[in-house]
């Protein structure tokens, strides 16, 4: 095997391809209509568009490659709706992955065959074989959640570190067929080829762990931002705990000053009193009992807090079948649910339409906490959660994770949907052990 040839431009284009393909498929949510469509006729011009460049003379070469680059962003503008950067980060990935797909199934195939026969019978079906396996190994590496969340969103800094990695593992992979005629060579034309596979495995690599360290980095500055949630809500309950006392404590000096303003000689001014002391009184026993001191006081604080709002709270609560859970875990499953959906019914103009209603009850081995509340608002989901509607996002939206992470603790599934107006936070918890 003295000399290797240069990859078929048709092999070229279909890892391209490929690649592109593999985007697409990983983001399964933000497809366009007729994605798939597209994505054939793409494939179909880049195919031409390597064949029409093969054409060229070598010091055309750069620019061809800078076309095809081009050609593989379009695909991905037509077929997915991202932001400028994300499109970017990954058409980056989906470069250096389609030059080491190229290259190693190239080379593999010259290694095997090349020297046994000249004809070229077997040559498509065995790339097409290496291309497939390789790209089932990279989906099977790169996919998920933490693809997902990494890719989604990327930054201007992430995705220029992205692009100039791109730019150096291909120019350092390349940089044997430049020097092959000078005195610098790096050796045989099997070394050549194989310094260049090796270097582009190597620019996956470093782009594998550069996203997986952004990905723990995203993990951890998640669970701060619960855990500080969390810490919020049971700060929370316990000064509804403490306030909660003083109330108690004035209700019942409130009903001793009853009983002396009861005995004002002019009866005018005493029924005014007693009446205006009434609605106050109301307005403070607003108390709710549930068999769990904890979902007690915090009903009790979120239903006053209701009525000073006109928001009606409806509850149904068995609070006995939450005492195995943890105060904190408690407070902030109870706490965060019913902030949103206070926060949600008071962007409702219409007083009416201010409605929540609570379920925490047993059914079969289950526990179940269903929250519901009226919502005008539209709202974007991802990832199974509604997406903030603040300006501020990076400091909110994470009430609701902190649901999910809290019901998965309990080894239970938290779902959130909004149906004809309606926003349901829906628990379900199995029964612990006995």
């Amino acid at each position: 095997m003295s000399l290797l040839p240069d990859i078929p431009r048709l092999y070229t284009a279909l890892a391209e391809w490929l690649a592109v393909a593999l985007i697409v498929y990983q983001f399964q949510n933000s497809r366009k209509k007729h994605y798939g469509l597209n994505l054939l006729l793409m494939g179909v011009g880049q195919v031409a568009l390597q064949l029409w460049v093969g054409t060229w003379g070598l010091q055309y070469w750069v620019l061809g490659m800078i076309l095809n680059v081009a050609w593989m962003y379009a695909t991905l503008f037509v077929t997915l709706n991202l932001p400028l950067l994300t499109c970017c980060y990954n058409l980056c990935k989906g470069f250096i992955f389609a030059e080491f797909l190229a290259a190693i199934s190239w080379q593999l195939y010259c290694y095997f065959f090349i020297d046994i026969a000249k004809i070229t019978t077997f040559e498509l079906p065995f790339m097409l074989i290496c291309y497939v396996s390789l790209s089932a190994i990279y989906l099977k590496i790169g996919s998920g959640q933490r693809h997902q969340l990494t890719q989604q969103r990327t930054t201007k800094r992430e995705t220029t570190l992205a692009a100039i990695s791109a730019v150096i593992i291909f120019a350092v992979s390349n940089l044997g067929f430049v020097l092959s005629n000078t005195v610098f060579t790096l050796g045989v034309v099997q070394a050549i080829f194989t310094f260049r596979t090796l270097v582009n495995l190597c620019g996956l690599l470093i782009l594998y762990i550069e996203e997986n360290s952004r990905y723990n980095s995203h993990l951890r500055h998640e669970l701060r931002a619960i855990n500080n949630v969390v810490q919020f809500q049971h700060a929370q309950y316990k000064a509804y705990e403490e306030s909660s006392a003083l109330i108690h404590q004035k209700f019942h000096d409130l009903k001793h000053q009853l009983t002396i303003i009861e005995a004002e000689s002019q009866a005018t001014k005493r029924k005014a009193y007693v009446t205006e002391l009434k609605k106050d009184l109301m307005a403070y026993q607003a108390a709710v009992k549930t068999g769990n001191p904890v979902v007690d006081t915090i009903l009790t604080e979120k239903n006053r807090y209701c009525l000073q709002k006109k928001i009606s709270l409806s509850c149904l609560v068995n609070g006995k079948v939450v005492n195995f859970m943890a105060t904190m875990d408690l407070c902030s499953l109870l706490g965060n649910a019913l902030d949103n959906a206070i926060e949600s019914v008071l962007t409702n103009g219409d007083v009416d339409k201010r409605l929540i209603k609570l379920q925490i009850d047993q059914k079969a081995n289950f526990i179940v906490f269903n929250l519901t509340n009226y919502c005008e608002t539209p709202l974007t989901f991802e990832d199974g959660l509604p997406m903030t509607t603040k300006s501020d996002e990076k400091y909110h939206g994470y009430g609701l994770k902190s649901i999910r992470y809290i019901a998965q603790k309990y080894n239970g599934t938290a779902v959130v949907n909004l149906e004809d107006n309606w926003f349901t936070v829906k628990v379900l918890l199995p029964l612990p052990a006995s």
